[in-house]
């Protein structure tokens, strides 16, 4: 038996995320309604929403032989504003829930044989409501004044650990001199007011696109070269650009809700956060991605705004073993005369829209909704 079992061949497969770099196609289209009194008013949208979302992967094996499937699956972060309803597992068996890098996930290690098929995912009732901050800056830090262990953590390259290019490259002589040469502009050392200049920049001379013919997400020079780039690539370049001046960037992976014509769906999805003092434990929300034409209307939707349509599942650490468990997917091992298939899966069921109100910006910056 023994010399005959070491005839047979393994076979690893891994599945990560970034072979297929999903993002939003396209942020929605912005209307204003600019009003001599001071104020720029938006389209009325949805500031709160509810809905049930499942995720995971459909697991199926034929033939002879047994495997392995190892699934590390992320399970829903604490919105910035609102709740976790519940959480339930599609296959209670064979798992653990463990804590790395500050997220938690299942970890499912299934040993198979022969046909099976099964389910490995998450079923979760999510209430979300629109997380926001004013545009005056009040309050926030000084890059100074910044915590030197964030800056520590948050401040330098970021890669795959498999990988020697950066993906996040604050240290890159050209990135750097983009960097220094908007904070000099800005002439503040407000880490607010630099970020949020950053942003413009960023909007200014970049493009959202998505590369379905490449199969990985582009790094920060790769982007800053190119002038397009999808949500995890601008995410990066705009994290290397607030890095190189000092202040704490991070990403944060999850998922985006959308809806057209055949109703909602969560499309992969991926923005950034910077630490400047206020907000969520000092962090704001920064959305790279939009597609609108007018970069202030894009600050004024996206900068210091996660709006009610995120899920977060994934906050980065500012470690490379972060990076790569963001991008990774699960893994099988089977035997030469067993074949085992994995596809993904998500879908959301009993989506609700409520409090409709108009974004309104002031020239002071406050910014509030309003009916």
């Amino acid at each position: 038996m023994k010399v005959s079992y070491l005839l047979f061949l393994t076979m690893v497969f891994l599945i990560v995320v970034l072979l297929s770099s999903g993002c939003l196609e396209q942020i929605g289209e912005i209307f204003t309604n600019k009003s001599e009194d001071g104020f720029v008013q938006y389209e009325a949208a949805p500031t709160s929403l509810s809905y049930v979302i499942f995720y995971g992967y459909n697991v199926t094996s034929a033939g002879t032989g047994s495997y392995t499937v190892t699934y590390l699956c992320p399970l829903p972060v604490d919105p910035l504003d609102g709740e976790i309803v519940n959480i339930s597992l599609f296959y209670p068996h064979e798992y653990s829930e463990i804590v790395e890098n500050g997220n938690t996930f299942v970890k499912w290690v299934i040993k198979g044989e022969n046909n099976g098929e099964y389910t490995l995912g998450v079923e979760a009732e999510m209430v979300v409501n629109t997380f926001m901050v004013d545009l005056s800056g009040r309050n926030t830090l000084d890059v100074s004044s910044i915590p030197p262990n964030l800056v520590d953590q948050y401040c330098h390259r970021q890669s795959i650990n498999s990988s020697d290019a950066p993906l996040i490259d604050p240290v890159n002589d050209e990135i750097l001199s983009i960097a220094f040469s908007i904070k000099n502009l800005v002439q503040s050392n407000n880490s607010f007011d630099v970020a949020k200049e950053i942003f413009l920049w960023l909007k200014n001379n970049t493009s959202y696109r998505t590369h379905e013919g490449k199969t990985m997400v582009q790094s920060a020079y790769e982007t800053l070269h190119l002038k397009t780039g999808d949500c995890d690539d601008l995410s990066f370049l705009y994290i290397s650009l607030c890095r190189a001046v000092g202040i704490p960037a991070r990403f944060v992976k999850g998922y985006l809700i959308e809806e057209d014509e055949a109703g909602f769906h969560a499309v992969p999805h991926a923005w950034a956060e910077v630490f400047v003092g206020v907000g969520k434990n000092g962090w704001i929300p920064v959305e790279c991605a939009g597609n609108g034409e007018d970069a202030v209307a894009e600050m004024h939707q996206n900068f210091g705004v996660e709006d009610a349509f995120h899920l977060r599942l994934f906050v980065d650490d500012g470690s490379n073993r972060s990076m790569e468990l963001s991008l990774m997917g699960p893994s099988w091992e089977y035997q030469p005369h067993v074949d085992v298939h994995l596809s993904k899966f998500t879908f959301l069921d009993d989506v609700e829209e409520f409090n409709q109100r108009k974004l309104t910006v002031y020239s002071d910056g406050r910014r509030v909704y309003l009916q």
